[in-house]
């Protein structure tokens, strides 16, 4: 699949690099693991020296060989002894620098502690005595997002405050997954929702999708539930690492969250026991869900819901965690039949997800909220606030056009009218059929 979106990427390494002329620069990409990382960092070094190390659990001996290896590639004239401190392969590279510009990249920098428990220190060390002389762009790449953000945004860390830049590498957004489905001729309102539902506009699921030919709705759910999918086990090899020891609790509210019990009392009630912290640190330190509450409510308020941040692992947990003694049984049918049974319960609420991605994509609002009322009384699908005009969208969203209610929506912004007193109303009634008429870039459904 050809490269795609990451222009903002691109053009904020490339500034990085400019500046290398005065001393060397420290870049760190981080984001879940299939987002793009290497390939964004590969598409940047095409038109740039650069050596590539690919951190694994080996011997710090063996590791450095390896290392060393590529370096006498990229130097042939050069003669190199035998090294067996990483470090001491930093300190080369710094040296080798100062006669002309040079980028390394590090991928899954986070490897490096359980390859050599000292080395953050050591290199902080390094990175401080030798940048001001050398133009090295140590570019960082690593999958494990707690680890990540804690050892460059933790203050306590050894490499706290070096990083000239920190991008974290998101989804797609909506406009390019349309494009891709354009140019595959596959694109209609139900392949979109689909595409959106199975990879979360996450690039290399979107990738096996395409190179597959699956990118249309039928063909697609075949391939995710095909017996030897890659699917099956990829929130188990995401969160796994992450979460450590209690996997197991992280999974299961996780899987409530997905399954629609997206309150804490629901998930304490079902689970027996104090979840305060596991919500806590899946939102703060894992970045995986965010609490919302209605628009208009305080900051204190306990109408509190939680939703996973990510399409793909709402999916995932919602069936394959979900069903895992279908798939430890090989028995994919059923699990398709699952899928499919509770699909337009499922993808009701995702085409309402969808289209607060659109709503926020286009630009045009600064908020976008859910809104409900004492009891999850009057709710409204989407509220799309624009203060600077003092205006605001509210949208019924459902499946099919049939089902619209309008004058409930009406009835249901009452408080809301009360609340905003001078704002301009716009009432908006959204279907899946609608999603057709957004094309090239976010021009959705006539967001004025």
């Amino acid at each position: 699949m050809r490269f795609y979106d990451r222009e903002t990427e691109l053009k904020a390494l490339e500034k990085v690099h400019q500046r290398l002329e005065t001393s060397s620069r420290l870049s760190v990409v981080t984001g879940r693991r299939r987002i793009g990382k290497t390939r964004l960092i590969r598409q940047f070094c095409a038109d740039h020296e650069s050596l590539y190390f690919f951190v694994s659990r080996k011997n710090e001996e063996i590791l450095c060989a390896e290392f060393m290896g590529y370096i006498k590639e990229l130097f042939p004239g050069d003669s190199f002894g035998a090294y067996s401190s990483l470090i001491d392969v930093f300190r080369l590279l710094f040296d080798l620098s100062r006669r002309r510009p040079l980028i390394v990249v590090i991928d899954e920098f986070q490897e490096l502690l359980q390859v050599n428990p000292h080395f953050y220190t050591e290199l902080q060390n390094l990175w401080d005595s030798r940048k001001e002389e050398s133009k090295l762009h140590l570019i960082i790449s690593g999958s494990i997002y707690s680890m990540m953000h804690r050892i460059f945004l933790d203050y306590g860390q050894p490499l706290y405050g070096r990083a000239d830049i920190l991008l974290k590498l998101k989804a797609f957004p909506i406009a390019t997954v349309v494009e891709i489905l354009r140019e595959e001729g596959a694109f209609s309102a139900e392949n979109l929702l689909s595409a959106y539902i199975l990879t979360g506009g996450i690039p290399r699921y979107v990738e096996i999708l395409r190179d597959n030919g699956a990118l249309q709705k039928k063909a697609a759910i075949d391939q995710v539930f095909s017996e030897y999918s890659i699917f099956a086990e990829e929130g188990k090899n995401l969160l796994i690492e992450e979460f450590g020891r209690e996997h197991g609790v992280y999974f299961s509210i996780l899987e409530l969250i997905a399954s629609g019990k997206s309150s804490r009392v629901e998930i304490e009630s079902i689970l027996q026991m104090s979840t305060g912290g596991y919500l806590e640190r899946l939102e703060n330190d894992y970045d995986l869900i965010t609490q919302f509450r209605p628009l208009g409510a305080k900051k204190g308020s306990r109408s509190v819901k939680y939703k996973l941040n990510e399409p793909f692992l709402a999916f995932w947990f919602a069936f394959f965690h979900r069903y895992r003694s279908a798939i430890e049984s090989s028995n994919i049918q059923y699990l398709k039949e699952r899928y499919e049974e509770h699909y337009p319960q499922f993808a009701g609420y995702w085409l309402e997800r969808l289209y607060a991605d659109i709503f926020m994509q286009s630009g045009k609002f600064n908020q976008v909220a859910s809104y409900w009322e004492s009891g999850f009384k009057n709710e409204i699908d989407l509220v799309a606030l624009n203060d600077a005009e003092k205006r605001m969208v509210l949208a019924e969203i459902k499946m099919q056009k049939k089902n619209h209610r309008r004058e409930d929506l009406i009835r249901k912004s009452v408080r809301l009218k009360e609340m905003y007193r001078d704002y301009q109303f716009e009432y908006q009634y959204l279907s899946l059929q609608d999603l057709s008429h957004f094309a090239d870039g976010i021009q959705a459904l006539d967001i004025m």
